[in-house]
């Protein structure tokens, strides 16, 4: 975008002149810039295509609910415009502003930063559990359903196209091995628990680090979409931040099993919840195995062909080790 545009974006908001910008290079779903200005620096966020007005709404209601109740880490809180709105709309195009947060990305966590993790988590969760925050969003336990459908209506457009490429045959052959996978996971447990607007995504990629302190949460996108259940947070970030270093698709145990420690000192665990952990973690694998190939159809630039075998083997493994992975959670 051309720095008129965006001179006319952010003349809303009361930032002073630009001085600088540039694109982010991170994000999957909503598009960023990094602004300059005479009065700091900024970043300027773009909705989506898919997403809807109503679920930037609560966002940044849940965003701006997280810093009025004492959050004690840094987040993409919103600055209001100069009448007094949370976000502009320009043609078609839904934005919003929020002051930049100074912290780098840390690759691989080590037990000193899932201590952190684990203790803001609980901090997180207990805050929401008080709120009356509430998407109205009601999926089918696991999304399994919302999945399958989507896999599904894939599969179909697949093969009804006679040209496949390497992205089509992956797609059909992996998929082939998760469905009956999602189809099994038991819902009866699950059902029962609260459910309630979360990350869901809380990883090394979203969270900001200084001096060895664990100083912001970002990417907050996520809690417009589904309630789901505090061990929904926990068992996705034991996938993506607790994985064995050789094979990256198996959870590496005992990082596990000092995360979930840590995470009790806090907020209450039980062994019920835990032993839904590889259940949920193959559903999320799946899931993200069906979004991989959304994103190879409609995001070439930033798309990885390799995730879809990836994902593949995650719940594969996890569905194989199952009894193997609750027994090491909960001993």
């Amino acid at each position: 975008m051309e720095k008129e545009k965006i001179e006319d974006i952010v003349s809303d908001w009361d930032i002073g002149k630009i001085i600088s910008y540039q694109k982010a290079k991170k994000g999957v779903c909503n598009t960023n810039w990094i602004l300059k200005t005479t009065k700091g620096k900024y970043i300027l966020r773009n909705l989506a295509k898919f997403k809807k007005r109503g679920e930037l709404k609560f966002e940044l209601n849940y965003l701006n609910y997280l810093k009025k109740n004492n959050f004690p880490y840094k987040i993409p809180s919103p600055i209001k415009t100069k009448s007094n709105k949370f976000f502009i709309k320009i043609n078609k195009d839904y934005f919003w502003l929020y002051e930049f947060i100074e912290g780098k990305e840390i690759k691989r966590f080590s037990y000193h930063e899932l201590k952190e993790i684990a203790k803001m988590m609980a901090d997180y969760h207990r805050i929401i559990k008080k709120s009356k925050l509430d998407n109205k969003k009601h999926y089918s336990p696991f999304a399994k359903n919302e999945i399958l459908k989507e896999i599904l209506s894939f599969r179909k457009k697949i093969t009804k196209n006679k040209k496949r490429g390497q992205k089509e045959s992956i797609f059909l052959n992996e998929s082939k091995k998760l469905i009956p996978l999602l189809k099994s996971l038991d819902s009866k447990t699950y059902s029962k628990l609260a459910k309630y607007p979360i990350h869901r995504d809380i990883n090394p990629e979203n969270t900001l680090w200084k001096n060895g302190k664990l100083i912001g949460i970002i990417d907050f996108e996520n809690v417009s979409e589904i309630k789901e259940t505090f061990i929904k947070d926990i068992s996705g970030m034991l996938q993506y931040s607790c994985r064995d270093k050789k094979s990256n698709y198996k959870t590496d145990l005992e990082l596990a099993r000092f995360f979930i420690k840590e995470y009790k000192k806090y907020h209450k665990l039980s062994t019920e919840e835990i032993s839904l952990i590889p259940d949920i973690i193959i559903a999320g694998a799946i899931e993200d195995f069906s979004y991989s190939y959304w994103m190879l159809l409609n995001d070439t630039e930033r798309a990885k062909l390799y995730r879809l075998k990836l994902y593949s083997k995650v719940a594969q493994w996890h569905n194989k080790n199952k009894e193997y992975i609750i027994n090491n959670l909960i001993n």
